[in-house]
């Protein structure tokens, strides 16, 4: 009997052996785009360019620091790059996985894409604030580092199911998006009453904003790609 606590994962299909150099997750985030990589590895690589930009971020709202968000931006822009490749290798492989498989996985690079182009905006706000001089509260730096903190779980998570096809880390991967929906919002509320009591600028209003809704939309993507693996995990061929 299966073991109910794993997910087939289509991905092992095309790519059934991970390149040894992919085993080191903590360097993924260094490899350059290569058309060499299989989708699974195009995959895997973009979640951990994404997890490092995470990593970067959460120290640049309290200081400026151009130099790193100019990593940032190349890590965003190698993402971009990796999900034209995965994308084609996916499609190259249909046959392989079959049409029902492949109408889910197909959206994997994709929605990690959405997530790349989400911390882009982020990215812009940070270079602005820096820029301009903008400063944001402390609260509201605290705010972020929690929020931040939680995305960077979760795709920590995200990279490890992929790896591990284990339902119960996919599942926790659903509650801490319900974590994170809850942070947001109070994030909003306590934002507007700062506002209101006169503690917030408003062109750091705009700014915070903006990013508290890129952080939104990361997290439906994410959540998406979480109910996508569950529903592998539901259609897996019997014996997978």
């Amino acid at each position: 009997m299966k073991d109910q606590r794993y997910v087939w994962n289509p991905f092992r299909m095309i790519s059934p052996k991970l390149d040894t150099e992919l085993v080191r997750m903590e360097e993924l985030h260094e490899m350059p785009v290569s058309g060499s990589l299989g989708p699974e590895q195009d995959l895997l690589v973009m979640i951990s360019k994404i997890i490092e930009i995470t990593r970067i971020l959460s120290n640049c709202f309290a200081g400026d620091d151009t130099e790193r968000l100019k990593v940032c931006e190349r890590l965003a822009a190698e993402v971009h790059q990796h999900e034209k490749l995965a994308t084609t290798g996916l499609v190259d492989a249909s046959s392989v996985i079959g049409q029902n498989v492949f109408r889910i996985v197909v959206r994997f690079p994709s929605r990690m894409e959405r997530i790349g182009i989400m911390f882009g905006n982020i990215l812009k706000c940070a270079e602005i604030k820096s820029k301009e001089g903008i400063p944001f509260s402390d609260k509201a730096q605290a705010e972020l580092s929690e929020i931040i903190a939680l995305v960077r779980d979760m795709l920590c998570n995200l990279r490890d199911a992929l790896l591990l096809q284990n339902k119960v880390l996919v599942e926790h991967i659903k509650l801490q998006g319900q974590n994170l929906t809850t942070m947001v919002e109070e994030a909003r509320f306590a934002h507007w009453d700062r506002i209101e009591a006169g503690f917030c600028a408003p062109a750091a209003s705009s700014l915070y904003l903006e990013i508290l809704d890129s952080i939104k939309y990361i997290n439906e993507y994410i959540q998406k790609m979480q109910e996508s693996l569950i529903a592998l995990a539901e259609d897996a061929p019997k014996g997978s």
